[in-house]
């Protein structure tokens, strides 16, 4: 075994170690203890491959991704145009976050900086399909431009640039429909996460959906199937 294949092995245990915790006790029982405690490493170990235990904490919660980023293709499949992708993809996006909104939530509204430059959060992301490269699948081969970012921003910003290269919405409004979108998502999300909204939390999916659907009636150049 080579030493990159050895730190690739240790990242992963305690990755996996992060995740049983995070499955049977929830993300806010994290602990370094806990997790030095399951894989049988010291809490020193933990730093020499790991920033911080948010850094840690990240690089599990993606594998929660797998779901939404294995079916992502399959989903979006018959969309006829970018828009109608657009469309697709935050409803699936949403039909998959709102089952497990803590988890979404520490990932794409966590408290990392992502003020950072943009290479660091494309390595962060690229670091964990380097320990789990069998989760590379077709829906990543097609969509990675996106799925390699952290920033929720910046990551629809891809799809709201394709749509208005194919002239159905106006470059424009690319700022302002991003920012609705992403802050419809935000606000529901939370609301989402509350212990009293548990069984609401289907409600405040398809209430997502439908407002960010919304967004695109405001702006769009063109009529659109998915929008009639």
């Amino acid at each position: 075994m080579t030493r990159l294949e050895r730190k690739l092995n240790v990242k992963r245990l305690f990755i996996d170690a992060t995740m049983t915790i995070i499955q049977e006790e929830g993300l806010e029982e994290v602990s370094i203890r806990k997790v030095a405690k399951i894989t049988g490493y010291n809490s020193a170990t933990l730093y020499t491959y790991f920033k911080n235990l948010d850094h840690l904490i990240l690089l599990a919660s993606i594998k929660f991704l797998n779901e939404y980023i294995t079916g992502l293709d399959g989903y979006t499949a018959e969309a006829e145009n970018s828009l109608e992708q657009g469309i697709l993809i935050w409803e699936f996006f949403c039909k998959c976050s709102f089952q497990k909104p803590e988890i979404y939530k520490s990932i794409f509204f966590s408290n990392l900086d992502f003020n950072r430059k943009d290479f660091e959060n494309y390595y962060e992301i690229k670091e964990f399909y380097k320990i789990y490269p069998e989760e590379i699948t077709t829906s990543f081969s097609k969509f990675h431009r996106m799925i390699l970012k952290l920033d929720i921003y910046e990551r629809n910003k891809i799809l709201l640039i394709k749509i208005a290269r194919e002239r159905l919405i106006s470059p424009s409004n690319i700022t302002a429909i991003n920012d609705m979108q992403v802050l419809i998502y935000k606000g529901l999300l939370e609301e989402a996460t509350k212990p009293e909204n548990f069984y609401r939390r289907k409600v405040l999916c398809n209430r997502a959906i439908k407002y960010i659907k919304s967004t695109y009636k405001l702006y769009t150049l063109k009529e659109c199937r998915l929008l009639k």
